[in-house]
This record gives C-alpha cells, sequence and structure tokens, in this order.
C-alpha cells in the first residue's frame, strides 16, 4: 500500500488508475503543506504499509542506508531502482503458531541483529560443527579472546569468513550437527533446546545453507506475541521466520541477501559493507506501543520509531465500538483486518470489509465503526506526522 513504482496502489473504483496519478494532480491536497515543506517537490507517499505472511524463514537481509542506497542505485538502477533507506517496523497480528511450540501466545518469530558477543563466542567454543563451518580459521580465534575495543571489528572479519566459505563445506557441518541433534547428542537445557529446534527448523526449509549457522549462532531469535512489535533501522541484519505481520517501512524496495536465496543472488560485499556489526541483546529490539493522543475513545495504540517517515495505529473496536482519530498533518492509510467498518471523513463514508483499504488526505478528522456485532472489529493504519 503506497505510491512506490514496485507495486503501486491503485484505486478500487478505477483499477487503472494509480494513488501515485491521483496524489500528483494535487499534491498539496493529497499529501499536505507541511509534509511537502518537508520533503519539496514529491508527489510520493513517504512510507510503504504491507500486510506481510510467511510460513519459512524469509532472505537473511540488510536495507542500505542513504548514501549506500544512492550509490547502490547509480551503480545498478535496474536492481536498485530508488536512493532511499529503508527503516522498518513489524507488528505481530496473527494468532499463535507451531501449537504454542515457541510459548504461550507467541504469534511471530524472527531473527534481528546480532546478539551480545559473549552468547556467539560461546557458541563458537562449544559447538565443533560451527567450528568447523568456519573452516578452523585463525580468525575465530582471535574472536574468542578479542578485547571489549576490537568485538566489532573482530565480529565483522568472523561474520565475514563464514558468509565466503564454500557452501560445500558449510553444508557438510550443518548436516553433521542436524544428524547430532537427532541423536539426541545436544543439551538438554531450555535455552540449547530451543537452538536445536531452530537448527533442525531453519535446516528443513533450506537444507545446508550457511543461513543456518549465521542467524541461530550469530543473531537474536525475537517472539512476539499479538500486538508487540520490533524496529529495524537501516544497516541493520535480519530475517523474519513465520508469523502474520503489519510492516510499514520508508518508502524503498532497497535490499541485500546473503542466505535462504540461491547463490546466484547473494550480494556479501555489499551486504556487509552495509551492516553495522553492532552486537545488542534482544530487548533493545522491541518498539514499545501507547494510547494514541489522537485518539476520541481511547480505542488506539500508536507505534512510533524513530524515523520521521510513518508511524503506524492500530484500532481496536471490540465487537460493537466506535472511534475517532484526530487529524493529522500527513497522508492517512488503513486496512480492515477484522470485520466490516464504516469510515466516515468529512461528509464521505466507505463502509469496508476484511481486507479494504482507504485513503486518507491530511487534516481530516477519521470517524470508524464496527458493523458487525458480536464480531471483532479491527484497523491498522500508517500515517506520516508532521
Amino acid at each position: 500500500m503506497g505510491t512506490h513504482q514496485n507495486g503501486p496502489a491503485h484505486l478500487f473504483s478505477n483499477p487503472s488508475t494509480p494513488l501515485l496519478s491521483v496524489i500528483s494532480s494535487q499534491p498539496k491536497h493529497y499529501l499536505g503543506e507541511a509534509l511537502l515543506r518537508k520533503w519539496p517537490g514529491t508527489t510520493h507517499i513517504p512510507y510503504l504499509f504491507k500486510i506481510l505472511s510467511c510460513q519459512k524463514a524469509l532472505p537473511l537481509q540488510v536495507h542500505p542506508d542513504k548514501e549506500l542506497a544512492k550509490h547502490l542505485s547509480e551503480k545498478d538502477p535496474e536492481a536498485f531502482v530508488d536512493p532511499n533507506h529503508k527503516p522498518e517496523i513489524a507488528v505481530s497480528i496473527g494468532e499463535p503458531i507451531d501449537n504454542g511450540a515457541w510459548g504461550e501466545g507467541i504469534a511471530f518469530t524472527g531473527f534481528v541483529g546480532f546478539q551480545p558477543i559473549g552468547r556467539i563466542r560461546e557458541y563458537i567454543k562449544s559447538i565443533p560443527e560451527l567450528r568447523g563451518a568456519l573452516g578452523n580459521d585463525p580468525v575465530a580465534e582471535l574472536f574468542v579472546s578479542c578485547k571489549p575495543d576490537e568485538e566489532k571489528e573482530r565480529l565483522k572479519q568472523i561474520y565475514s569468513l563464514i558468509l565466503r566459505r564454500p557452501q560445500n563445506e558449510v553444508a557438510r557441518h550443518v548436516r553433521s550437527l542436524v544428524d547430532r541433534i537427532g541423536k539426541g547428542d545436544w543439551p538438554s537445557d531450555p535455552t540449547s533446546k530451543e537452538l536445536g529446534r531452530l537448527v533442525i527448523k531453519v535446516n528443513a526449509q533450506y537444507p545446508g545453507d550457511v543461513g543456518v549457522f549465521s542467524t541461530v549462532f550469530f543473531m537474536n531469535f525475537i517472539k512476539l506475541q499479538r500486538g508487540e512489535s520490533v524496529y529495524i533501522g537501516a544497516d541493520e541484519i535480519h530475517a523474519y521466520l513465520e508469523g502474520d505481520i503489519i510492516e510499514c517501512m520508508a518508502i524503498s524496495d532497497n535490499v541485500l541477501n546473503v542466505a535462504f536465496v540461491p547463490p546466484e543472488e547473494r550480494q556479501v560485499d555489499d551486504f556487509l559493507r552495509a551492516l553495522t556489526f553492532t552486537a545488542r541483546d534482544k530487548d533493545h529490539w522491541l518498539l514499545s506501543h501507547e494510547s494514541y493522543s489522537k485518539s476520541k475513545e481511547g480505542k488506539t495504540q500508536v507505534y512510533a520509531p524513530p524515523c520521521e517517515e510513518f508511524i503506524v495505529l492500530g484500532t481496536s473496536l471490540g465487537k460493537d465500538g466506535m472511534e475517532t482519530l484526530g487529524a493529522v498533518g500527513g497522508p492517512t492509510i488503513g486496512i480492515v483486518t477484522q470485520g466490516r467498518i464504516r469510515v466516515i471523513v468529512g461528509k464521505e463514508r466507505e463502509e469496508l470489509d476484511t481486507g479494504g483499504i482507504i485513503f486518507v488526505a491530511p487534516g481530516n478528522e477519521i470517524q470508524v465503526e464496527h458493523l458487525e456485532r458480536g464480531a471483532e472489529g479491527e484497523i491498522w493504519w500508517a500515517s506520516t506526522v508532521v
């Protein structure tokens, strides 16, 4: 949902008309004067808004910052069609997955950011298959024994090493580890059991892939309940695993992949060039939400990441609710995820079934009403606050 050239939105009443052409006809009306002062000359909504459903690991990826995105777009404009960065948030909106195997109420899982160095160090010391996949290279020993002020550089060296190792060698060690776990020759404490389950699960989806090692033993494993979210800035490593999410990001389609994709699609050099190589605990990535200040009935939560392009709002109407959202200075897009909902903006009103999408120009109060008595009503919004 947005105006990016890779998958632009069109009008429901006139599918041949792109939303971009409507906005371009009256940018001041559809984007707002405040937004045009911030981004002079634009005719684009500054964000992309998605619902994403995944049942297997998505590519291990990073979205480059503006400087690298500009360089990549100039070098290869067909692959990198815009010069923008792509910070993003993911909000879990699905039902619990894997019959609760990851924990009560867990509805989304994924790998986000490098985990603390101490944990990676222990895995390399204690898992012979991981050391073997690294080729028993001296870089591994330098990483294990490095001082705090060397950690970022040593992490870059060892991660570069494993991504560049011959795939057949990595696959051999992955198979060896999978066999060992399958035979029960693996620690039984809760943390180790979860690691073992992840190795088995990811390898079943991408047998022998370098991503089995480069996610499970290097990255944070994130588990979200419904309504919880993560924020991933530009240049940060991630790979979503399973679940349904609301996803919103700055308007860009730039991505660099290194695992869970065919070898010819791996962009290792640029991927490594983009990464921050900052190791953090999993809690760092969580994005809190709070009651939305422009909610008149108190039924809307706001997710406000540290970027200027967008916020995300979740309106839960319950079984018979109504809500009014105060006007904002930027464009707003809403999608109904549960129920049948009437949306009233000024003198206009639309009734939207689940999956229905609406665009609201800046400066307008939005009223929503749930029309299906006895069923849950929910609508998610993306907006720009300027």
